[in-house]
Formats: C-alpha cells, sequence, structure tokens
C-alpha cells in the first residue's frame, strides 16, 4: 500500500470513528471536522477533486456543529446577560409589547426554582401566540432559557430562565408578574426538562 492510500484509509477511518462517537463530547466533532479536512486533502492528491469538495463542505458543517454544542452546554453564568434592544423592528416591536402584555395577564400561577420562573398561563393566550412571544424574547434575549411545557392535566407553562444571576434580572424585569412566585422543587408539578 502506497503513502497516500495509507493516509486516506486513516483519515476516513477517523472520520468514520469520530462520527460515532461525537454524542459523547464536543471534542469529537472537531476531530470528525479534522479528519474530514485529511478526507478533502486526500480527494484532491488523489485526483478525486468531487470526494474532495464534499468532504471541505463537511468540514464547514461539523465545525458549525461544533460551534453550536460548544454554545449549548456553555455554562449560563458566561453568557452575557444582555438585552439587544434592536434586534426586534419598529413592528415587530409593538407586536412583541402586546404580546407580553397579554402573555402577563394570563399567567395564573408562578413558581421559582433555583435558576428560573415558572408561569402558568390561562387559555386566553394561544400557543401560536406564545411560540411567537419566545421567538422574539429570545432574539431580544438570547441568553434567556425559555421552554413550553404542555402538561397531561392540560395546564401551559412557560418557563422562564438559566441561572441565578438571570433569574435576578427576570426578578426585576418581569415583576408585576411573578410578585406572588412560590418556591418549587425542581420536579414539583413540572415533569419535562428545558431541553
Amino acid at each position: 500500500m502506497d503513502p497516500l492510500t495509507l493516509f486516506g484509509v486513516l483519515a476516513v477511518s477517523a472520520m468514520l470513528v469520530f462520527y460515532t462517537v461525537e454524542e459523547r463530547a464536543p471534542l469529537f466533532i472537531l476531530l470528525f471536522a479534522g479528519a474530514c479536512t485529511a478526507s478533502s486533502v486526500y480527494g484532491f492528491l488523489q485526483g478525486a477533486w468531487p470526494f474532495g469538495v464534499v468532504e471541505a463542505v463537511w468540514t464547514g458543517v461539523a465545525v458549525r456543529r461544533w460551534r453550536a454544542r460548544v454554545q449549548l452546554q456553555s455554562p449560563p453564568e458566561s453568557r452575557p446577560i444582555a438585552c439587544d434592544m434592536t434586534a426586534l423592528t419598529p413592528n415587530e416591536r409593538s407586536r412583541y409589547d402586546a404580546l407580553r402584555s397579554r402573555i402577563s395577564a394570563s399567567v395564573h400561577e408562578t413558581r421559582s426554582t433555583n435558576t428560573s420562573f415558572r408561569l402558568r398561563l390561562d387559555e386566553s393566550v394561544s400557543l401560536p401566540e406564545i411560540a411567537e412571544w419566545i421567538s422574539m424574547e429570545h432574539r431580544c434575549c438570547p441568553f434567556l432559557n425559555i421552554a413550553v411545557v404542555l402538561q397531561p392535566d392540560g395546564t401551559r407553562w412557560v418557563e422562564l430562565g438559566g441561572s441565578v444571576p438571570i433569574k435576578e434580572f427576570l426578578r426585576d424585569e418581569f415583576s408585576a408578574v411573578i410578585a406572588g412566585a412560590t418556591s418549587s422543587p425542581a420536579t414539583a408539578s413540572f415533569t419535562s426538562s428545558t431541553r
């Protein structure tokens, strides 16, 4: 076996191995990207440029997946607590304000956990409206962890939080809504996690 073929076998083998274990840690996604780069180099050196191009594209895809995974796993404390008030257009801001008012008015119960607030919403606001508000809220405040949970008993909850500092920010931002929040264990009446 000539050195180029050996290089190709090792590069493609490494690619397959790292792909199968990438769920274990973000490092394996990055190693998969490196193996894709080596496979791309092999493709070009071998004269199989379509293979080289495809593997170069996979390198970019893998690096993007690695960045997303690292960001998702980064502790909320490392994310800056800063809202981007320019994230919404003036029309979107008007819509956001209207939705936020409707959602705030529909809160019937508020619970507090160590790092978040859980808001039980009534039926006066629709699920598509809740989703629209969450989408806008997250564009403005990407540091927030936001989840919607539909419970088997028919109740609808929105959870906002992420860390103790984020919870304190929310306490100020949503003071009228969460004034009567009761502390509850993380699992009380809430059977799903936020991710």
